[in-house]
């Protein structure tokens, strides 16, 4: 082959290459900035390391500290209601209430069928919850000195603002 006629077609490959690297760095870049999955999570990793760290002391993770509220706070509850309340899968808390029955700070009554069975806090999860509010508020004021007071409401705010909407639905 001509040796001009390769020099082009590398020419062209290379500037389709270039082209092609360019236009996937600029699709790369558009999704970092621009990414409220990739952003969302980042700041759940973010807050969840400040609450866990917090309430390492007490033996209980901030995933577990939420199921184990929302059942305090509206006891019968079934695990699909947790589930669906949490927007959490249902092998997630399975494994929660699994290690929260296991310690003893919640228990199941109720018939033999799963749909009937329900879930109370035991007293020894009620002190457990008790215990916790310093922790966990010690574990607020850490995540607002991170994230920022207007930032720690804005996120409150969408929240809020996603479970009307659902309530609406």
């Amino acid at each position: 082959m001509d040796g001009g006629v390769e020099r082009a077609l590398q020419v062209d490959v290379d500037v389709k290459v270039d082209v092609e690297v360019n236009v996937g760095e600029e699709a790369a870049r558009e999704i970092l900035r621009s990414c409220v999955c990739s952003r969302t999570r980042m700041l759940d990793r973010v807050i969840s390391r400040i609450f866990d760290e917090s309430l390492a002391p007490l033996g209980i993770r901030s995933s577990q500290l939420t199921v184990l509220a929302l059942i305090g706070a509206m006891e019968g509850l079934r695990a699909a209601d947790v589930a669906k309340y949490l927007e959490m899968d249902k092998s997630t808390v399975s494994r929660s209430l699994m290690l929260l029955k296991a310690r003893g700070w919640v228990e199941e009554t109720g018939g033999t069928a799963r749909k009937s069975r329900r879930l109370d806090v035991t007293a020894e999860g009620r002190t457990l919850l008790h215990e916790t509010l310093p922790f966990w508020r010690s574990a607020v004021k850490n995540a607002r000195e991170t994230l920022g007071e207007e930032s720690v409401e804005a996120l409150r705010g969408a929240a809020d603002s996603f479970l009307r909407l659902r309530a609406s639905q």
